[in-house]
């Protein structure tokens, strides 16, 4: 499959935006393969990221989990990543990873299989995924980046 062209942000992305209350990052010609991560969390940082081969113009959802250096420690591990795409009404999972793998020591990553992008031309892609951490205290939380990734296909 080639590199689909890439097109400008329009009317279509603008409403989806707007609909959802995220910001959407339309994924330029020029991009690397990977979209940075968005993150959140202090002592346990949380990520989620819809990644883009650039490659294969596919995309998938990727998750990962990191016990912050020079904190307390503590053991993470990251289920359930899901990639789902905005439809104009509400979000829909085309592909998910349920990455039983277990608890890891400093660092957890899960990732779902490839999607081509254009088979849904005017919706956008968004990541989430379930994060776990314990030691010190436990927790776990289901998160989703405030942010929506498009790809205008031509």
């Amino acid at each position: 499959m080639g590199l689909k062209r890439v097109g400008r942000l329009g009317t279509a992305g603008a409403l989806v935006a707007a609909a959802f209350g995220a910001s959407v990052v339309f994924t330029p010609a020029s991009a690397s393969a990977a979209v940075d991560w968005q993150c959140h969390g202090t002592a346990v940082k949380r990520c989620a990221v819809v990644y883009w081969d650039r490659t294969n113009d596919t995309y998938k959802a990727r998750a990962k989990i990191v016990d912050v250096e020079g904190g307390r420690s503590y053991q993470v591990k990251v289920t359930n990543v899901k990639l789902r795409r905005f439809n104009g009404e509400g979000w829909i999972t085309v592909r998910s990873a349920d990455d039983y793998d277990g608890w890891h020591d400093t660092q957890d990553t899960a990732g779902t299989s490839a999607v081509d992008p254009c088979r849904w031309p005017t919706n956008s892609f968004g990541a989430v995924a379930t994060f776990s951490w314990r030691g010190a205290s436990t927790g776990q939380e289901t998160w989703s980046p405030d942010t929506a990734w498009g790809h205008a296909c031509g």
